[in-house]
Formats: C-alpha cells, sequence, structure tokens
C-alpha cells in the first residue's frame, strides 16, 4: 500500500487507460463491450455537465439536448449527404456549442432554479421539434446505414472511439480546473456577486464553460447514433439520460475531475445488473432513493469518504430539489 500511495497519480491514470486501449485484445464478448461502451459515453455525458454543473454551480436538466443533436446531426449528414462519419461526429460537436452559445448567452443571466427549468424546457423544445419533422422521419426516426464490420470485430471500432472522446473530455476538465479560468468558476460556485466584484467576467465565464460543456456531448451523441444504427426523438431527447447524468455526477463527486468517471463506472454496472434481476419501473424507484440518499448523507459523492472531518458544500441536488 505505501508503494502506491508515493506513486504519481498520473502514472496510475496513464497506465489506467493503456490498459483500457489493450482491453479488447483479450475481451471479444459482445456485452461486455457493449457496458464498456456505455460507460465511456456516460464518462463523456458527465464530465462535460460537471463544467458548468460541478465546478461554475450551474445545474443544467436539459443537457440532453446536446447528446439529441449529435445524434440527429450524425443522421442527416450520412443518411442524406453520404457524408463520413467521424466528419459527422466533428460537426455535430460544433452545431451542438452553437447552440449553446446562442441559449446560455441568453439563459445564464438566469440563476438557481430559474435557469434549471429554462434548460428542461429546452430539451423539451428539442424533442417536440424532431417529432414533427417528417423529414427527419418524425416520430418514427431514422434508420442509419448499416456498418461494414463483421459481427465479430462491429463493436471494436465504436469501443476505441468511446473511449477516446471520454479520455478527451476527462483531459480537457482537468486542463480547465487546473487553470485560470478554472478557478473563476469555482469562484462563481461559491459566491457570484462576490466573484464579480474582484474582476471576473462571470458572464462570459459562464458562456464560456458551457459552450464547451456541449462539444463532446455532440461528438459522442453522432458516434452512439452509429453504434445502435437508428436515432428516434423520444430515445435521443429523453429525460432518463439527464436523470442519469445528475445521479452519476452526484454518485461521483461535483466539482471533481474523477468523480464523473467513478459515478458513470458504478452506475452502468450497478444498472445492467439490475436490468437482469428487477423490472423497470422498480429500478426508476431505486434511482429516485439514490438521489435522495446522497443528497442527504454524501453530498460530495463516493469522493469524498477518504476524508475525515472538514467543511462540507451544500449538496447541489438538495438546492435543485427545492423547486
Amino acid at each position: 500500500m505505501n508503494r502506491w500511495r508515493h506513486c504519481p497519480a498520473w502514472l496510475i491514470v496513464t497506465g489506467g487507460v493503456l490498459l483500457m486501449y489493450l482491453l479488447p485484445l483479450w475481451i471479444r464478448d459482445r456485452y461486455t463491450l457493449h457496458v464498456l461502451i456505455l460507460i465511456f459515453v456516460y464518462i463523456t455525458l458527465v464530465e462535460s455537465w460537471n463544467l458548468p454543473g460541478g465546478y461554475a454551480g450551474y445545474v443544467s436538466f436539459g443537457h440532453v439536448l446536446f447528446w439529441g443533436l449529435g445524434e440527429y446531426t450524425t443522421a442527416f449528414l450520412v443518411v442524406f449527404w453520404q457524408v463520413p462519419a467521424l466528419i459527422t461526429y466533428l460537426v455535430g460537436g460544433v452545431v451542438s456549442s452553437l447552440v449553446a452559445l446562442i441559449f446560455g448567452y441568453i439563459s445564464l443571466r438566469l440563476k438557481g432554479a430559474y435557469f434549471a427549468i429554462a434548460t428542461l424546457a429546452l430539451a423539451s423544445i428539442g424533442r417536440y421539434l424532431f417529432l414533427n419533422l417528417e423529414a427527419l422521419g418524425g416520430a418514427e426516426g431514422m434508420l442509419l446505414p448499416l456498418s461494414s464490420w463483421g459481427v465479430a470485430f462491429e463493436k471494436i471500432p465504436y469501443y476505441y472511439g468511446a473511449l477516446t472522446v471520454a479520455c478527451l473530455t476527462v483531459l480537457t476538465v482537468f486542463l480547465i480546473a487546473q487553470s485560470r479560468f478554472g478557478l473563476g468558476l469555482k469562484a462563481i460556485r461559491e459566491n457570484e456577486e462576490k466573484a464579480e466584484a474582484v474582476g471576473i467576467d462571470t458572464t462570459k465565464h459562464k458562456v464560456l464553460a458551457f459552450t464547451i460543456s456541449a462539444f463532446y456531448p455532440g461528438i459522442i451523441g453522432g458516434l452512439y447514433a452509429s453504434y445502435l444504427e437508428y436515432v428516434n426523438p423520444d430515445s435521443s431527447f429523453s429525460i432518463l439520460y439527464s436523470a442519469n447524468i445528475l445521479l452519476m455526477a452526484i454518485f461521483g463527486g461535483l466539482g471533481t475531475v474523477m468523480g464523473p468517471v467513478v459515478g458513470a463506472t458504478i452506475i452502468v454496472v450497478a444498472s445492467e445488473m439490475l436490468t437482469l434481476f428487477v423490472a423497470h419501473q422498480v429500478r426508476l424507484v431505486l434511482y429516485g432513493l439514490l438521489l435522495v440518499l446522497f443528497a442527504l448523507y454524501l453530498p460530495e459523492g463516493v469522493l469524498s469518504l477518504p476524508k475525515k472531518g472538514g467543511h462540507r458544500r451544500p449538496s447541489l441536488l438538495l438546492w435543485a430539489l427545492k423547486w
């Protein structure tokens, strides 16, 4: 144990990432690869959400919009214009960021519950918009071209793609957290008025954080659409994704780099196990109970367990549940 205690954290993380890249050499089980892809997808979503939600303290209930925009951007470009899939992923990220920039500039003047309600309304608008766009399949959705890879190999490219996007997302948040910009976000979270008083451009910080947080969900949304080979408004803009993102962020630890990684991994694995043994409705009830228990007794997530004493921040989830 002492040997691991003195090992640099970056060395452990690098070794873990390399291990994940080598894993498909030994594991070819399709279900296991599917679960790992889901973990990487949720790490991307939760880590991205963590930038405005955890570091700046602006809880969004509508981050699923950017995921859905990425899915439909890829579906539209691939089906109608035959654009290579890799290019569509980047386009989806840019489209999501542009929407976040416009919406963020308008809505981030709101604070507290008003901002959360605005983001929830935005996600609902996106869902109903695509439900009524018959050119994009409407309620029936769209089928994407079948992959040309064989059955034994079809999941591995998406495994590496999702892993790469997840790593880039975590690295981006880590670099931001260590920067002056990240310190400004933390200052906004603790006391926005005082942050303004010391010269921090709070509007610029919030809008930029919100815009960056939409880029990777747009990319991973497009990749997941290619993986499933199908998009649908009810699944692409499902509020369940927003609930999962919030649960994983709370479970792992808000405002930390590794919290979303831990939270997404544990919750996805637990969810898959519950799917095998518990009915869907019961699983949703368990999710709700877990959120309440963590809000009450472990507001800083599982990463706070090693801490001994010290001051705890008020739970953002408790604040969110007040409205």
